[in-house]
């Protein structure tokens, strides 16, 4: 069941930019917040509000502002609440006075921790092309009407062509799984079989349908392992559209900071068709409404360009990055922490501890901007995941004068090296050893003598 047509891509972005004055106003005011906090919790809010409002059944039905305050509510005074009632159950403090379609607090967003076998699978993921990444996304996690996304993906021959290349992206995501080790020859359901468990998970079976497949899963051990397998694509799936999705409001948060464009929705006017789309925007961000020719224009500047920040797939470090890695403690080692916030970030670096840097990395992602410390332990789980490029976009959000700017400098050096960018990792060493009191000093003057 296809529950949009774009309408809420457009509705997501609208509201960020629309509301985030009045937003502030309240939620520092309310809560005693910083504002990088208050956002944090804003996207996060938001990104809620669009998977409860897609949903195949009890979509969310009610006002977006009161779904975004409740919400924030929740996240900075988190109710108890068991993690398999998440998205399903009412915790205490919702309106009794509303239906059930229309209650913030019956949709928070169930949390994922993707076990080995799908961080893999995410890997897998990262490495298709553009084109299948889009698709797969826009299908399963966005669940965009398929006729739309015909006319979206600009296939010629509509509908039938969409659906013919969907069933080829999903076998180039067998053939992936497949060479990853992640399956087994002997563990392929049949053609029928695998249309059947799709049209299961797709909710396109009928009631008797559904019954006489989950009457065969006791006896039938391949096609047991083929619902498994679906159920945690459904959930790679859906950490990569939540990814890509706090991707997408960061940076319509660096837009509209850095160009001091107004968010009263009152002076908000739509753009004109002279209008010339950068790499920075992407056809999420532009959505504003679902009509052909802007959809099409949108999709000129690569649809999930930004996608699954989280997502990593393999690579050749230079050998002296890995040799001289360690990743930066964990401050709460020497320090406690002095409030509620810092007690988050705790909770987050019990991940970085145990090596877990796939886990801290999306856990941070959402509250990159709460914390000073945030960018460089992102920038060395992406580094210790062996992606340099992202390490290195992380480092240089620090500024020089931050207090982790010089533990910043030693793990941008080893990312240069990891990419091979050997005059780059060179003038950063150097700049190390220019440096008496650096922290890393010795360790950068190793690297070069070698």
């Amino acid at each position: 069941m296809r529950t949009q047509q774009g309408q809420h891509l457009a509705k997501l972005t609208r509201y960020y930019a629309g509301f985030r004055t009045s937003f502030l106003r309240w939620a520092t005011k309310t809560f005693r917040q910083p504002e990088d906090a208050c956002l944090a919790n804003y996207r996060r809010a938001l990104i809620a509000w669009y998977e409860a409002t897609i949903r195949t059944t009890d979509p969310y039905a009610g006002e977006t502002d009161d779904f975004v305050k409740a919400m924030v509510g929740y996240y900075f005074n988190p109710q108890p609440i068991q993690t398999s009632l998440a998205g399903n159950a009412m915790p205490v403090g919702d309106d009794l006075a509303m239906g059930t379609h229309e209650r913030p607090l019956h949709y928070i967003p169930l949390p994922i921790r993707l076990s080995a076998r799908q961080q893999q699978m995410l890997a897998s993921f990262q490495q298709l092309e553009k084109r299948p990444r889009e698709v797969l996304l826009m299908d399963n996690y966005h669940r965009i009407d398929r006729a739309r996304m015909a006319q979206i993906m600009d296939a010629p021959g509509g509908l039938t062509e969409l659906e013919n290349e969907i069933n080829e992206y999903r076998l180039l995501t067998h053939k992936s799984w497949a060479a990853m080790g992640i399956t087994e020859a002997e563990q392929i359901p049949s053609p029928a079989d695998d249309e059947l468990v799709e049209a299961y998970f797709t909710n396109q079976l009928e009631t008797t349908e559904r019954w006489a497949l989950e009457a065969r899963l006791p006896t039938d051990s391949v096609l047991r392992e083929a619902v498994a397998l679906r159920e945690d694509w459904t959930e790679v799936l859906t950490v990569a559209g939540r990814q890509d999705l706090m991707e997408l409001l960061q940076r319509e948060e660096e837009r509209t900071t850095s160009t001091g464009q107004s968010t009263d929705p009152k002076t908000i006017r739509p753009p004109t068709k002279d209008v010339q789309l950068s790499r920075r925007r992407t056809w999420l961000a532009d959505l504003r409404l679902p009509t052909l020719p802007t959809v099409l224009a949108i999709m000129l500047i690569a649809a999930f360009a930004y996608l699954a920040y989280g997502t990593f797939g393999p690579a050749a470090p230079d050998r002296r990055a890995v040799a001289n890695f360690e990743p930066f403690p964990n401050i709460f080692a020497r320090l406690d922490p002095k409030d509620e916030d810092e007690r988050d970030l705790q909770r987050i670096l019990y991940y970085y501890d145990r090596g877990d840097y796939a886990t801290t990395y999306d856990e941070l992602l959402p509250v990159a901007d709460a914390y000073p410390a945030a960018p460089l332990y992102l920038g060395v789980s992406a580094l210790a995941l062996e992606q340099p490029s992202r390490a290195l976009e992380w480092f240089d959000r620090i500024p020089a004068s931050d207090y982790y700017h010089p533990f910043a400098e030693w793990y941008e050096a080893l990312a240069y090296l990891a990419e091979g960018r050997e005059e780059a990792a060179s003038t950063t060493l150097r700049d190390i050893v220019a440096q008496p009191d650096h922290p890393y000093r010795a360790q950068a003057e190793a690297v070069l003598a070698r």
